[in-house]
Parts: structure tokens; sequence; C-alpha cells
């Protein structure tokens, strides 16, 4: 960074002069002041200057704000962030919530087995218009049948027969015989009393209905059966998704911690890179003050410093990043201070390909979740089929009807009633066909997800071997380039070596330190992804051996 910023700003001072230059013929055209100040011809640039503009870089951006932690620190090692991420983050929530309502089903399709209870009361009223007399009422009192109805039995059939009535009809003989109209009233009272006839046809218009009535299956074709096993499938099938979000969560977890680890050491790398180069300029310019190198020596070892600087605060800012994740996956709040407590172990992996396959057949739980799934599948098909069967359910009803009269009778109604839907145009069959490919789409899933899980175990393996080779190579080199360092400082002090031999030394030890730090970081992550791939978990494994991957890094380096 210090070095693309000294560099714009020299390349702004050489624009300058020429343009100062290339302007002067033009002078007729002046420009305002301001303009002609900045144009205006300056000397050649510097060591002394290009020093000055590094120093004011330095000075801005230590006046930039920092991100000040709050409280106390946190102190996290690998399987702590681990612990933290499967148990504050909000996606374990949602998968928790995923889970109670796959749950929830299972008691909405074990509902539909037991007796259905209904309440209900209702308030009637009705206003009625007036009509004459009902029929019944015009028989027996008489009325527009020719004025004997019943009466006319007595006053107009049998008297009809001796005086010429009317038969059922009455005629006018009961208008003829003396006595028709007493025996009249007082036959149609006699009916009237017998049966309640006032009461029978008595219209209320207020009643109030109350009901109680209880519906129970008994027999459904295996439909509400098949329904809660499927439901009970879809809730397991559910509950192993959570173990795949939590699987992971936790490799989330690990590789955002030893991305930080990295990013911390990282750090520590550019700051000693910052403080060897800072001692190689002191050297020099003491060699300078006893005229045994040259000011560009000097030059050089200021420039390499400013360079060195510029990767420092680089390496800073990608901490801070790496630290601001780490936060977000835990669930822990950005401004919480964090301190590792890591160490990178290197255990050479040599597990075979195949068992880590058929360990993660058994263990991946997105593999255990499709299968659970295909179980469910399977119940739907018995269900659509328990169509084909009749239906058969009980009823029971009490009510009571207060103010309601004969017409609205009071008590208890026990049936039991028979359903077979003998034909439904071709329903059932395409129901029963969609069910089957359902059925048969997951277990192709399945297949597909097992060549996937290959896959990530294989690619996981690799991974491991290529960080494996990376560490063995860079422990190496770092090796050989602190042996180069100090045989190029030695020949340096000596007269022997130059100051170009120097810096490439330094460069060759801050490279190789780099690397080893990002092979390991490498190396940590894909035992992590290897883990995740075979379905093997630091909090579900809890307390067992690591048969299938190497053992978390814990310790402090």
């Amino acid at each position: 960074m210090f070095r693309t910023c000294t560099l714009a700003l020299a390349m702004a001072f050489c624009s300058g002069v020429s343009l100062a230059d290339d302007a002067a013929p033009a002078a007729a055209s002046p420009e305002p002041a301001a303009t002609e100040s900045v144009n205006e011809p300056i000397g050649p640039v510097t060591s002394d200057a290009v020093l000055e503009m590094m120093k004011s870089l330095e000075d801005f951006m230590a006046q930039q704000p920092q991100d000040v932690p709050k409280g106390e620190p946190l102190v996290l090692d690998a399987r702590k962030a681990v612990e933290l991420a499967t148990t504050q983050n909000a996606k374990v929530l949602v998968a928790e919530d995923d889970v109670e309502a796959a749950h929830a089903k299972i008691g909405q399709a074990r509902s539909r087995i037991l007796p259905q209870v209904t309440v209900s009361s209702t308030q009637t009223w009705t206003e009625f218009n007036e009509r004459d007399q009902n029929f019944l009422q015009e028989l027996i009192y008489g009325g527009s049948l020719g004025g004997g109805g019943l009466g006319g039995i007595g006053g107009g059939g049998l008297g009809g027969g001796l005086g010429g009535g009317g038969g059922l009809g009455g005629g006018g003989g009961s208008n003829q015989i003396p006595g028709s109209r007493v025996a009249r009233f007082v036959l149609g009272r006699v009916v009237t009393e017998l049966l309640d006839i006032d009461s029978l046809y008595e219209r209320p218009d207020d009643f109030r209905t109350d009901k109680l009535t209880i519906n129970q299956v008994i027999f459904a074709g295996g439909q509400i059966k098949a329904a809660i096993r499927a439901s009970k499938y879809l809730a397991e099938s559910q509950e192993f998704q959570q173990e795949a979000t939590l699987a992971q969560l936790e490799y989330d977890a690990k590789e955002a911690y030893y991305t930080a680890a990295a990013s911390q050491a990282l750090v520590r790398v550019a700051e000693e890179s910052v403080r060897t180069f800072e001692r190689q300029l002191n050297d020099t310019k003491q060699m300078f003050d006893v005229g045994m190198v040259s000011n560009f020596e000097v030059l050089r070892a200021e420039t390499e410093l400013g360079s060195r600087k510029s990767s420092l605060v680089q390496a800073r800012n990608g901490q801070r990043l790496a630290f601001a994740n780490l936060c977000r996956v835990v669930g822990v709040p950005q401004d919480t201070p964090l301190t590792l407590d890591t160490k990178f172990d290197y255990v050479p992996n040599t597990q075979d390909l195949d068992a880590l396959v058929a360990y993660a057949y058994e263990h991946r739980p997105e593999i255990l979740a499709l299968k659970k799934g295909i179980d469910a599948g399977k119940e739907d098909v018995k269900r659509v089929r328990g169509q084909y069967l009749p239906q058969v359910a009980g009823n029971i009803q009490w009510q009571n009807v207060d103010n309601g009269g004969l017409t609205q009778p009071d008590g208890w109604t026990f049936s039991i009633g028979g359903q077979w839907d003998v034909a439904t145009g071709g329903r059932r069959k395409y129901e029963r066909i969609e069910s089957k490919a359902r059925l048969s789409s997951l277990e192709h899933q399945l297949n597909d997800l097992e060549a996937l899980v290959e896959l990530d175990v294989k690619a996981a393996q690799i991974q491991i071997q290529d960080a494996m080779a990376r560490v063995a190579s860079e422990r190496g080199t770092r090796e050989l380039a602190k042996e180069g360092l100090r045989l190029a400082e030695l020949r340096f002090q000596e007269g022997a070596g130059t100051q170009t031999e120097t810096l490439d030394a330094e460069l060759a030890l801050t490279s190789a330190d780099t690397a080893l730090v990002q092979a390991l970081r490498d190396f940590a992550v894909a035992n992590g992804s290897l883990e995740r791939a075979i379905g093997k978990s630091w909090v579900r494994d809890e307390g067992q051996t690591g048969e299938a991957a190497a053992t978390p890094p814990a310790g402090n380096e």
C-alpha cells in the first residue's frame, strides 16, 4: 500500500514537471492563480522527499479510527468455536423451528383417527305472515268444503240420508238438521283434545337449538395410518436435515477459525519482516556513515521498509475481516474481542478412500434424510391405494330445542354409515401414478447424492494430500531461507556481500513463512472438509476417537 501510494505521488510530481514544460508557450491564456501555483516547475524528487511523503502517509494511517473492542476478551480454540456456532448461530434456531413444524404434522395426521366433537347453539327468530286456518282445522271445525267437514258426517252425511244431506261434504244438510252445529262443535273439540292438534301445529316465532355432534372414523382403507407413518418419516428426515445444517455450521466455524488464526500468524510474519528490514536499514545507515556503501543502498533499504509496512497494513486489515467473520459464525457481536488459542497440528492423513466412502454412506446426514424421505414416499403410495377401499364412520348427535314444539324433536341420535367411491373419473389412478413417480424421483436423487458424497470425500482427501505436500515443502524452504538470510547478513557485515543479496534473502524468508502459514491453514481446513464429507462431527461424536479424520487442533503456538 505504501509502495503504491509513493509510486502514485512520484508519478504525480513527474507529470507536474512535464506539464509545466509543455505549458510554457501557451502563457497567453492565463489560468487561475491556484492552478498556476500547482503547475509551477519543481525540482527533482529526492530521497528525502520520498521519505517525507512516506512519513506523511504513516501519520495519516495512524490518525484513522480503529476498532475498539468492548468487554472481556473471548478465548477461543477450534472446538470452542464449533460449540458456539452450533448453539448460538441463527441457522440453528431456524433448523429447530423446522423440526418442530415437522413434528406438528404428525399430530395433524393423527387427529383424523380421533373423535371429532362439535358443539353448536343457534337462536332462531321468525316473523310469520297472517293466513287462514290450515286444512286440518277447516276439516274439523268446518269451512270451505261444503260447510260440513267431519261435523258433516253427523249432520250432513247421516242427516243427508234422512233429509237429503250432503254426505262427507255435509252440504246444506247441516243447516237443515236441528242440532247439527252443536254436534259438529262437540266432535271437533273431542278430536282436538285427543290429538293435541293445536300444539302439534303451533308455530313458534322464537326458539333456540343446542346441538352436540360426535363423528368417528371407523375404517378409511388404511389412509390415515399411512399418513401418520409418512409424517413420522418426514419428521425424522427433518431431524437429519437439522444435523446437516449443524454439520455445515461446524465446517464454517472451523474454516472461519483457521482463517482467523492464519491471518493472525500472517500479521506476526509481517511484523517480523518490518523489524528485520528496520534492522537492515540501521545497518545500512551505519555502513553509509563509514563510507562502506553509497546513498543508493540506504534509499533501497528505506523503500523496502516502506513496502513491508504496507504489507503489514494489509495483513492487519485481513485479520480484522477474518475476526469479524469468525464473530458472525459463532454468533457473538462484531465488537467482541477475541483471543485465539491455536496450534496447527500437522498429522499426516493415510485413510483409505473406500473405507471413507463407506463410512460416509452410513453417517452423512443428507443421505440419511433422503432415505427417510423415501420411506415417507412409500407410505404415500399406500395412502393413495387406500382410496380404492370403502370408508365407514359413526355419528352420535344430541339435540335440544327450547320452545320448539313437536316439530323439533329433542334427544340422542345414533347413526353409522359407509361410503365407497366406485368411480372418480380416473383421479385415484393418476394420484397413484404421481405418488409412484415421486418415489422413483427420490430414489434417483439418492443415487446422485451418493455420487456427490463420494466426490466430496475424494476432493477433501486430495486437498489434504496437496496441503501435506505443501507443508513438507514449505518447512524445508523456510529452513533454507533462514540459513540463507544468516549467511547473507554475515557476508554483508564483512563487506563480502551486497545489500541486494541480504534483501533478497529477507524476502525469501518472509515468503516462506507466509506460504507455510497458508499451507497449514489449508491442511486444517481440508481436514474439516473431510470430516464434513464423511458425516463426522466434533459435537455429535463427543468422546469418540477420531477414526476417520485428524484430531482437532488444540493448544497454543
